[in-house]
């Protein structure tokens, strides 16, 4: 849905844009962009997994450029779990590579002509919400009882539910308002079309891609360790 403004401008809605419906289900353009991002980063893994990794394992001494990306990508996510939340870093490193590599992609998505799942407020409030549920569940099972005498202030209960709400307006407002920007550019006349929309896509849309990645990644493990502390 696109909002016109007082000009010949329009802009896209705060809210995802229905696409077609499934009976009585609507399917917005935001859940194709978060399918399409979904399936990129599944058959990307499957790829590596199945056909770079076995060749890795019996080479250790020659490194392609490919290679040494990922184990530099990998390795920065277990440092910092293991920083954070050593007793957890199997686990959390993983899924935090995983929620980053998501947001990341997702936000790139914008590239392809697509609205960015992560402009969408439903999939950020998840990824808030679940960063919520991780702080308090290995937070009472590396604390037990001492830690539930932190629900016995009011003002810590305030701050634990302003962190899923402060973290996905966060990369909500961040993605939404380079999402908007880029469609103003794009919707400007053609001499502007010539260049400007290439730098301004280096700044609105990989910037924030890989700065949200990173400040949600960086976040979530400083909460929880926080939390298990």
């Amino acid at each position: 849905m696109l909002i016109a403004s007082s000009s010949t401008i329009e802009v896209p809605d705060i809210a995802p844009s229905e696409v077609f419906r499934i009976g009585n289900f609507p399917v917005t353009d935001t859940m194709i962009s978060a399918l399409a991002t979904t399936v990129v980063l599944i058959l990307f893994a499957a790829v590596v997994r199945i056909f770079f990794i076995p060749k890795w394992r019996k080479v250790y001494d020659k490194k392609s450029g490919f290679r040494i990306f990922i184990e530099e990508i990998v390795g920065m996510f277990d440092r910092i779990a293991g920083d954070n939340v050593a007793k957890h870093r199997g686990f959390l490193g993983g899924w935090y590579f995983a929620a980053a590599a998501l947001v990341c992609i997702g936000t790139l998505m914008e590239l392809t002509g697509l609205r960015p799942p992560t402009s969408d407020l439903n999939l950020t409030l998840a990824l808030g919400l679940t960063t919520f549920v991780f702080i308090h569940f290995f937070g009472v099972k590396d604390r037990g009882p001492r830690r539930l005498i932190h629900y016995v202030n009011p003002i810590n209960i305030l701050t634990d539910v302003a962190v899923p709400v402060s973290m996905s307006l966060r990369i909500f407002g961040s993605v939404f308002s380079g999402y908007l920007i880029m469609h103003l550019l794009y919707s400007m006349p053609w001499f502007a079309q010539i260049a400007l929309p290439a730098v301004a896509s280096v700044i609105f849309t990989l910037f924030h891609a890989l700065i949200q990645s990173y400040i949600y990644m960086f976040l979530s493990f400083s909460f929880v360790a926080e939390a298990t502390e």
